[in-house]
């Protein structure tokens, strides 16, 4: 059975609630973390895992027969459609040196398609979320809906990368750096936030794990935004995404610099 808008609304407003205590902790606590991979520095903290388990309790309690894939738990298997995707914090790196553009990110799918998005930013209180018609951005108490207008002009298109590793191809980052705009931002989810906005034109990621963007993509297509890999089409295999602003912009990167 689909959960309808409201409910889904309400019941992620209660999900912030419960991990909002955690949120709060972190900036009182000392941040020590593991590292999850041997071939990088990945790291991890109780946070990230006290986090993810909050949501999942939760998920499991309202919905428990729905899927859960999250950054640092074994993923929950049903024969649900419903599939919730969970980063309990991403931008772990950033919360560990102190920066404020960590954020917690939950997303909900209805086989394929994205129908939730929630980019919670505890450090910024800004909280960016979409449901079945809208996306929207809570801040200072109110609340407005995100639309995207129509920029075209290539030479003012401003892109953002999270890091240098998202150059794979040398000859990519030439041809931006040649005729764009371009910032190295480290802001992880808040990239595609700010593209919601309207600040950001084009975002640009490789080697991304779907916790990374699933959350998001409700967000990007609501406020008229385009998501899809370097082919234009919607396989993430290899963790490679475009997001645009709108249609032109889109296509100009698939077919002229990102091949």
């Amino acid at each position: 059975m689909t959960p309808k808008n409201k409910e889904i609304i309400k019941f992620i407003k209660h999900v912030l609630k419960k991990i909002e205590p955690i949120n709060k902790k972190i900036n009182k606590s000392k941040l020590n973390f593991k590292n999850k991979s041997r071939l990088e520095v990945d790291p991890v903290t109780k946070f990230d895992l006290l986090i993810e388990k909050k949501i999942r309790e939760t998920i499991k309690k309202k919905f428990p027969d729905h899927r859960i894939i999250g950054e640092e738990i074994k993923s929950k298997k049903t024969k649900s459609n419903f599939t919730w995707y969970i980063d309990p914090i991403d931008g772990t790196k950033a919360l560990v040196m102190g920066l404020s553009n960590w954020s917690n990110l939950i997303g909900l799918f209805n086989n394929s398609k994205s129908i939730l998005s929630v980019a919670n930013f505890p450090a910024l209180n800004k909280v960016y979320f979409a449901d079945k018609n809208n996306t929207y951005l809570k801040s200072d108490g109110k609340t407005k809906i995100l639309n995207l207008t129509k920029k075209n002009i290539l030479n003012k298109t401003i892109i953002a990368m999270n890091t240098m590793s998202t150059n794979k191809n040398i000859k990519i980052l030439e041809r931006i750096k040649k005729k764009f705009f371009l910032k190295i931002t480290g802001a992880d989810a808040l990239n595609y936030c700010l593209l919601c906005e309207g600040k950001i034109d084009v975002v640009i990621e490789s080697g991304l794990k779907k916790v990374d963007f699933y959350p998001l993509m409700r967000m990007i297509k609501n406020s008229g935004g385009l998501i899809s890999d370097w082919e234009g089409k919607q396989n993430y295999k290899h963790g490679d995404v475009l997001v645009s602003s709108n249609k032109k912009l889109h296509s100009y990167f698939l077919k002229s610099i990102l091949v």
